[in-house]
């Protein structure tokens, strides 16, 4: 075998991540209700990210997202998931351990009778060697860019993202619709909540972002594709941030890139 036909068969074969991530409280907020962790270590062969954010308005809302990504982190170490490579076992301990936080977050809701319960939205991704599979409650999203185009791999769990789905209004008057805050799958307020679970293939030289609606309020999707060019995942998280920011940071940001 030449080496040719070596450089083109590792070409084909999606390589090792680099992760970068941050979150940041933005300009207006005076509590930072959002949280991220990423577990990627070079010996395994799978990576762990997640994304939540709190519930806007909510009581407790950076109480519910860290107790998510504390509890995804404890179960991925204590499971061993970095070394597993079955999409099926992936899909279920995603699905289980999201239904377990929410049933905690549940249950500290109904004991505290609050009147506003505590909640949070989630999106979470494990990269296997060949797949990428997805957990999501909410509007916090993940992307995957490939081939100069991007596209959204989660679908919103909100009102105005039903509303687009109905060709009802479109997406540019999603974004300013009035109602655009308002959330229809979260994870604590609901006993009965069930986490949208999916698998994707992993491509060649794909690059993934996870972020919550902090992000996407300030960025459209064509200025994301411009940004997660760049050379680096810390380089493109920096100009997303940045330009977040210079757009008026109306909520907490967050960001996860992987390349």
């Amino acid at each position: 075998m030449n080496k040719k036909s070596i450089s083109k068969r590792t070409a084909d074969k999606p390589g090792p991540l680099i992760f970068a991530g941050e979150t940041h409280i933005g300009l207006v907020r005076e509590v930072n209700e959002d949280c991220f962790c990423y577990i990627d270590y070079p010996q395994e062969s799978s990576s762990l990210a997640v994304v939540t954010d709190g519930i806007g308005g909510h009581q407790s809302g950076d109480i519910a997202s860290a107790l998510c990504c504390r509890r995804f982190v404890s179960a991925w170490k204590k499971k061993r998931m970095g070394n597993v490579d079955s999409v099926e076992k992936i899909k279920t301990f995603l699905y289980e351990q999201i239904v377990e936080v929410n049933n905690d977050l549940f249950a500290q809701n109904s004991r505290k009778n609050l009147d506003h319960p505590m909640g949070t939205t989630i999106v979470t991704a494990v990269f296997t060697p060949s797949s990428v599979i997805s957990g999501h409650a909410g509007d916090s999203r993940l992307y995957e860019v490939h081939n100069d185009k991007i596209k959204q791999l989660t679908e919103d769990h909100s009102f105005v993202a039903e509303l687009v789905r109905k060709g009802m209004i479109t997406e540019e008057e999603a974004q300013v619709h009035p109602f655009s805050h308002v959330i229809s799958r979260s994870v604590g307020p609901s006993d009965d909540m069930i986490p949208e679970i999916n698998v994707f293939k992993r491509k060649p030289s794909a690059r993934y972002l996870l972020c919550s609606d902090g992000l996407t309020i300030h960025i459209r999707k064509e200025q994301l594709l411009e940004y997660m060019s760049m050379a680096t995942p810390q380089a493109a998280l920096d100009k997303m941030m940045k330009e977040a920011l210079i757009q008026g940071g109306e909520d907490n940001i967050t960001i996860i890139c992987a390349f």
